[in-house]
């Protein structure tokens, strides 16, 4: 099962992002995701760092084209430049 480490700009502020977040922790275990980590980067309040679990690689690209809402909604930054992954194995 990879794990991803990413990190990410966030457009509407960490309180508002991490309740958007959170509250969609269901949805991601329906995908078969699991949240190891999420937090706020000490050095840049509009960056957020998230470490999980998936079962694919092609999971997790079906979660976020399918929640493409959501995550922007949630103040993720929708510029694929905003965003790094590291793919870390078992």
């Amino acid at each position: 099962m990879p794990t991803l480490i990413l990190k990410q700009k966030i457009t509407k502020g960490y309180d508002h992002w991490l309740a958007a977040f959170d509250s969609a922790e269901e949805l991601r275990s329906g995908y078969g995701i699991k949240t190891i980590y999420r937090g706020q980067d000490a050095a840049d309040a509009d960056t957020i760092h998230v470490v999980m679990y998936t079962p694919s690689m092609e999971v997790i690209e079906e979660h976020m084209k399918n929640e493409a809402d959501l995550i922007a909604a949630a103040g993720g930054d929708t510029d694929p430049n905003s965003m790094t992954m590291s793919i870390a194995s078992d």
